[in-house]
């Protein structure tokens, strides 16, 4: 996984930054229509992200959000930005067709299967000048998200991330919200750069879409702000890529998946250049950590999430006490 994804993944995580005033007569409005499917209901949200952030390429945190009710959708399919800061955006929008969406928490606040999203589409914003664009959002999500429980995990787990790799045994789980027919782990093999081959990790290894990684999350005083860093996992990709067999259209589905959490962490950030970047960070740090599974389009999982408070196996402490 490339260091900018990562990145846009752990600032997803963290939140966005304040923002600072700006004179509103360089502020400017982005307007347009949401594109109709006949014979489909549901209701539309649409999303402007910074440049490189955001789905499909990863999660993200919006800059602006938008939404149209089911309800006004049918007759009204107009959607406004208010306010946009003159800059190059990332404008994404999907159409909510299960009613499984919810803004207010983490996990829920995607695509889901049956819901239909769109591609992202670059537009600039002109100082003061209003911006017209017309969306659509036609593309099926045939999957649900890769929700999981640890299995066997009661309400705190010790990782140890320095002296041996902490076992990790992920279960998809439907959480009674999902289609449980479609929630599974998702693994295929990546062609990012459309070669038409399979890409190869420096392991010499071919590389699978499923990315599960643990997420430091610094207590006050324990980093820098803005300081993100990850503590990669591996598990065996033996089994999948046998079954692939070379085939990048191929997919395999499963249940389970044990990962292992190595002894080595990454600090992810972006140079003065806005290239990003990920350095040796050194030994894991101690402290709180959330376990993040990836898919290519942006779906994910992370634990523990804003279920917490309802779903007990979503609000498991993940926590390292050696450093």
């Amino acid at each position: 996984m490339s260091p900018r994804w990562l990145l846009a993944l752990a600032v997803a995580f963290v939140g966005c930054e304040p923002t600072e005033p700006e004179v509103l007569s360089r502020l400017a409005t982005v307007e347009g229509q949401f594109d109709t499917i006949e014979g489909v209901g549901g209701s539309a949200y649409l999303f402007l992200y910074r440049p490189n952030e955001g789905p499909p390429t990863g999660p993200g945190v919006p800059a602006f959000v938008t939404a149209i009710s089911g309800a006004r959708l049918k007759t009204d399919p107009r959607f406004v930005f208010s306010n946009v800061k003159p800059n190059p955006w990332s404008l994404y929008g999907l159409l909510d067709t299960t009613g499984h969406f919810d803004p207010n928490i983490d996990v829920l606040s995607q695509p889901s299967a049956g819901d239909r999203v769109g591609d992202a589409v670059p537009i600039n914003v002109q100082p003061g000048r209003g911006l017209r664009i017309d969306y659509s959002a036609r593309s099926l999500v045939i999957a649900e998200p890769p929700a999981f429980h640890l299995e066997g995990a009661g309400a705190d787990v010790t990782l140890n991330l320095v002296n041996a790799m902490t076992p990790l045994t992920l279960v998809a789980d439907s959480m009674e919200i999902f289609d449980s027919k479609k929630t599974h782990f998702r693994l295929g093999l990546v062609d990012v750069n459309r070669d038409g081959r399979p890409d190869v990790g420096s392991d010499g290894v071919p590389v699978l879409s499923l990315t599960v990684f643990l997420h430091w999350l610094p207590r006050p005083g324990q980093a820098a702000a803005g300081t993100n860093v990850v503590v990669p996992t591996v598990y065996n990709p033996a089994p999948f890529l046998n079954t692939l067999n070379g085939s990048l259209g191929a997919v395999v589905a499963v249940q389970t998946l044990q990962v292992f959490p190595l002894p080595q962490a990454q600090v992810l950030s972006v140079d003065e250049k806005g290239v990003s970047r990920a350095d040796v960070y050194g030994a894991p740090p101690f402290g709180d950590y959330e376990l993040v599974a990836v898919m290519p389009g942006g779906q994910f999982w992370r634990v523990p999430n804003q279920l917490g408070p309802t779903i007990a196996s979503q609000a498991v402490r993940l926590h390292s006490d050696v450093n």
